[in-house]
């Protein structure tokens, strides 16, 4: 069987699910190759080590279609262009594309509609909860969704939302968003071992809580600060540590100030994600605030090393691989008072800081990119693209 992913930019975080796929299709006698679109990206400029790697090791016949160009520098007609070339040069049976409503994702469906030359499945991280969603809107997007055979997405919640636009369980399979477990899970433990060295490294506070987000409106970074300013953490030396960056960053620092916490809130604004077992394998746990999330990467990555989490019930990772009181808090978006209950509780109890750990890193034992290629294979059992 031929697999073709399609992919907008592969970054560092994306590697080890397509090293494992071809680890997994080659022990199967599969071919598997791959287009990346662009070859840079907007949201992540800053060097991708393991994706240069990737390219150079050959294990995936790989092509980038413009790698000098990111997302929105060319034209959608010169994009499907340069598809339709290597569609015909690699004859696949199953193509695998990132997303359902992207320029090249709806012309791999018409493609797949009028010649019914390969099975196409789609990869997702969406879910009912993202927000609004107008009746029409969904309604058309059924239209679309409905005519893929099949989707990896990140989660059951996220199969549920699948199945509304037209993919019945049968066809669809979670391990989408998986992070290489055993990368972090073994740099946390290194962190740990020689921790004083890895905190004067980063500037890192002797104990903290992270936030690891985007600073706009729905990652809820300022209610954060709120919540950090009303809790009992800076009363106990815990400090805050924020880590993104994005066109809320002057109101944050803004608030920062205005709270008197220039003192307890630490802003590092890029991390090569390499280094981020580093910094969650030292902290007492981590916050995801969101209005929604898709899926939550960093409260995955976190817990690998131990950490434990506090995220709101509509990150997509709440349920699936955090469990309220088991190995974290799950908590209502907006909720300050419920947020600030749960920061001060892991912040107080060492014992139940120590079980949560034991159990976040137990809880995402099983979500690795073995499980993303082993449901990619399934997947192209289920839809029939499998000899």
């Amino acid at each position: 069987m031929r697999v073709l992913f399609v992919v907008c930019n592969l970054a560092d975080y994306q590697i080890p699910r397509y090293r494992a796929m071809a680890q997994l299709a080659a022990r199967r006698a599969h071919d598997v190759s791959l287009v990346e679109i662009f070859g840079r990206s907007r949201s992540n400029n800053y060097p991708q080590p393991a994706r240069a790697k990737f390219f150079a090791e050959g294990r995936v016949n790989a092509v980038t279609l413009f790698k000098n160009q990111a997302h929105g520098d060319e034209h959608w007609l010169s994009i499907i262009g340069r598809l339709r070339e290597v569609l015909r040069a690699r004859s696949p049976d199953l193509v695998v594309t990132l997303g359902y409503q992207t320029s090249y994702s709806i012309y791999l469906c018409a493609l797949r509609i009028f010649t019914q030359r390969f099975k196409l499945v789609y990869m997702s991280d969406s879910k009912a909860d993202d927000g609004k969603r107008p009746w029409l809107k969904e309604r058309l997007k059924k239209l679309l969704v409905s005519r893929f055979d099949g989707a990896l997405v990140a989660g059951e919640k996220h199969r549920v939302y699948a199945r509304s636009l037209g993919i019945p369980f049968a066809r669809s399979r979670i391990g989408f968003d998986v992070i290489d477990v055993d990368y972090f899970r073994e740099t946390a433990q290194r962190a740990k071992a020689d921790a004083a060295y890895e905190r004067t490294r980063f500037g890192l506070p002797e104990r903290y809580a992270i936030c690891v987000s985007r600073f706009v409106h729905r990652k809820n970074v300022l209610l954060v600060v709120d919540a950090f300013a009303r809790s009992s953490l800076p009363h106990r030396d815990i400090s805050l540590l924020l880590v993104g960056e994005g066109p809320l960053e002057e109101a944050v620092r803004e608030r920062i100030n205005a709270l008197g916490l220039r003192e307890r809130v630490v802003i590092i604004s890029k991390m090569p994600n390499q280094e981020m077992p580093t910094l969650y394998a030292l902290a007492d746990f981590i916050i995801l605030a969101s209005t929604f999330d898709q899926w939550g990467l960093c409260i995955h990555e976190a817990m690998a090393t131990g950490c434990p989490a506090i995220v709101t019930s509509t990150c997509g990772c709440a349920h699936e691989l955090v469990y309220d009181s088991v190995n974290g808090f799950v908590v209502s978006p907006g909720d300050v008072d419920e947020l600030i209950h749960a920061m001060s509780l892991l912040a107080e109890d060492h014992g139940l800081r120590g079980n949560f750990s034991l159990n976040a890193a137990k809880a995402v034992e099983e979500w690795t990119p073995s499980l993303f290629a082993e449901n990619v294979l399934a997947l192209a059992d289920a839809v029939g693209a499998a000899p």
